[in-house]
């Protein structure tokens, strides 16, 4: 018996982005789910999950620590 190939892609960073990081791979959209968020409890930050078999984006979640008001109207200005 062949294990499936995974199909499931973990990154850090912002699906589109550049720089994003890959992170590995699992067969399973709920190991990947799961993943996804233990990592980002560990380490804030943005993650997705990307189905390689169908080439979407199945799961994403953002941890990082809001912007304060100061912080966000600087980058507003540099946008």
């Amino acid at each position: 018996m062949t294990s499936p190939i995974p199909a499931f892609d973990i990154f850090s960073g912002r699906y589109g982005e550049k720089g994003v990081l890959w992170l590995g791979a699992v067969a399973r959209l709920d190991d990947a789910h799961t993943r996804m968020l233990n990592l980002a409890a560990k380490q804030p930050g943005a993650y997705f999950v990307f189905n390689s078999d169908t080439k979407t984006l199945v799961a994403s979640v953002d941890t990082s620590p809001p912007l304060r008001a100061s912080e966000s109207e600087k980058a507003k200005g540099a946008a």
